[in-house]
């Protein structure tokens, strides 16, 4: 009796450690965004945006994102931005939208920009969205999956 016990509850702890949900990324959005830009070669592109003015950019009244870093260039379309989220549809709608009025703008003052925008690279796991958006899209990819863990 005892040693089906043993068996049962050792059959079940395997199990629960094999479960197949999707991945969770590790590493907080400030590291994240560290890695993305130094590995890409952008630190003499972006800067970072302030935690306060995220939300304003990106989400306004929503409270999926928990954490969140994002680096922006001044006068070019290259951008990159880590968002821990409960909600990652809702995330990356708002990127999405984030990505169109930055076009718009582009198409105004730097259209050569605006490829770069109409392809950025954006992924996610169950909590964790990616969004970079530069020269190498390639590599951005690579990138976006490697930190993801995918």
């Amino acid at each position: 009796m005892l040693k089906k016990l043993v068996s049962s509850i050792a059959a079940v702890i395997l199990l629960l450690g094999c479960g197949g949900g999707e991945k969770s990324a590790s590493g907080n959005p400030k590291d994240m965004t560290a890695e993305i830009i130094k590995d890409l070669s952008l630190t003499d592109k972006v800067s970072e945006v302030e935690d306060r003015v995220i939300p304003g950019l990106f989400f306004f009244e929503q409270d999926t994102v928990s954490e969140s870093s994002f680096y922006a260039a001044d006068k070019l379309a290259d951008c990159v931005g880590v968002f821990r989220t409960s909600n990652p549809e809702s995330c990356e709608k708002c990127v999405r939208t984030y990505l169109e009025t930055r076009k718009a703008q582009l198409e105004m003052y730097a259209p050569s920009e605006v490829f770069k925008v109409d392809n950025a690279v954006i992924a996610s796991t169950d909590d964790t969205v990616v969004m970079i958006v530069c020269d190498d899209l390639e590599s951005a990819g690579k990138e976006a999956k490697k930190l993801l863990g995918q």
